[in-house]
């Protein structure tokens, strides 16, 4: 018998297990980002190329990188996979493929043609809309608990070797392990707490689902469209009363147009850098705070707020905060002689849109102040009106890359103390 006939069955098999072994081989991104997301606020602009640049960039590279687009947040998911497939094949992406789940094709989550197609992507990003719907298309639910589907197991997978998990709004929402924040406004969550169900008779509650996101980033708890809409009360109030069910007293924020790469996650080395030349992330702190409970309404003190911008680098397991090298330190170096305070604390967007939101604005004016050392905002809302103050301590500090105004220096700030109770 033809002796190449013996070898032709084994030269197939060393095939298939040649293609099966690359498609689990850890790709070549890993060795310079590891785990790695890109969690953008929301409102992503057409022309932000640092963050779709990142993103493509973290997928392996242009000519290279293949995104699996998940619109399932969507009310439209095949209208906005359209739309970001176009953006990410004009930035340079390879593929840009429609990972066909959402909540009106939950079955597909099973579908074996599916879960070969996610096991193709180097890269993944979630568009915004509504984050639960994410939740609701990505597990199976059980009787007594959530379980992970077969797409979802593979994104998994893809992940772990290296594919970049990218998010935009509900698409970065979606992304914390124990807890996820659904919806709600800062005053009503001071006024009326937290909930687990949402209810028509009360839309502005603050509602979060304790069984929380798709779990690609534990340890926060994660907010967008937050100075915007002025969410840094709703974030506290969160992490406070669910601090000791949870264990988990960090959470950020991030801005709209603005990104937080995270590398290395999962790991000590696990790190996140600001993108975005607009806005920045913020990180709120509540594991020394203390929580008034003889207070007629809400109360909290000695909360820690840190706002990062373009260029700055934080490590997620000890918060250590490296600010951009174009920055410069403002103390010595403040252009005010008083802060600024307001009336409107959580007002978020402005119809001028170069003046920063008002949350931001009353707490970095501390830091360009040289006659005052805190300031304080109330809410517009009564009955009750809150105050929130805010101190410059010994051990704050601030930096500043000076442009053309107050309103445009882009500013980045470390340990702001923050007390919020209601208004005497």
């Amino acid at each position: 018998m033809n002796s190449a006939l013996l070898t032709l069955p084994l030269l197939l098999g060393v095939l298939v297990c040649t293609a099966f072994l690359l498609e689990d081989a850890v790709l070549p991104q890993y060795h310079k980002y590891g785990k790695s997301l890109v969690l953008v606020g929301g409102a992503l602009a057409e022309n932000n190329s640092e963050v779709y640049n990142a993103i493509i960039e973290m997928s392996g590279g242009r000519g290279r990188a293949r995104i699996g687009i998940i619109n399932a947040a969507s009310l439209d998911p095949v209208g906005g996979y359209q739309y970001y497939r176009d953006l990410f094949l004009r930035y340079g992406a390879l593929e840009a493929n429609r990972i066909p789940i959402d909540v009106n094709h939950t079955a597909a989550n099973a579908d074996p043609q599916v879960v070969a197609l996610i096991r193709q992507q180097t890269g993944f990003f979630f568009g915004g809309g509504d984050q639960q719907r994410i939740i609701d298309t990505l597990y199976t639910p059980t009787p007594t608990r959530r379980l992970d589907s077969p797409a979802l197991a593979a994104i998994r997978e893809r992940f772990n070797l290296g594919a970049v998990i990218a998010g935009t709004s509900a698409g970065t929402a979606c992304q914390p392990a124990k807890l996820m924040i659904n919806s709600g406004v800062s005053w009503e969550a001071l006024r009326y707490g937290v909930h687990t169900t949402f209810s028509d008779d009360h839309p502005d509650y603050l509602v979060y689902n304790p069984s929380g996101g798709l779990g690609f980033l534990d340890g926060f708890v994660i907010d967008t469209h937050f100075s915007e809409r002025g969410r840094e009360g709703r974030l506290t109030v969160l992490l406070d009363e669910t601090r000791r069910n949870y264990h988990i007293s960090r959470g950020f924020g991030v801005d709209e147009n603005t990104a937080l790469v995270v590398t290395h996650a999962e790991s000590d080395a696990i790190t996140g850098k600001v993108i975005g030349d607009r806005g920045g992330v913020v990180f709120i702190d509540v594991s020394h705070a203390h929580h008034d409970p003889h207070s007629t309404y809400y109360s909290i003190s000695n909360v820690l707020f840190h706002y990062l911008t373009n260029g700055d680098q934080i490590g997620l397991r000890n918060l250590n905060i490296t600010f951009s090298a174009k920055k410069t330190p403002m103390r010595g170096h403040e252009h005010y002689d008083h802060a600024l305070t307001s009336s409107d604390i959580f007002y978020g967007k402005h119809r001028d849109s170069s003046h920063k939101p008002e949350f931001t604005r009353a707490a970095t004016s501390v830091f360009d102040s040289r006659l005052d050392t805190s300031t304080y905002g109330d809410t517009y809302e009564r009955n009750p009106t809150f105050r929130v103050t805010m101190t410059r301590a010994a051990y704050s500090v601030g930096y500043v890359e000076r442009r053309t105004s107050f309103h445009t220096d882009l500013t980045s700030y470390e340990n702001l103390v923050v007390d919020i109770a209601e208004r005497t």
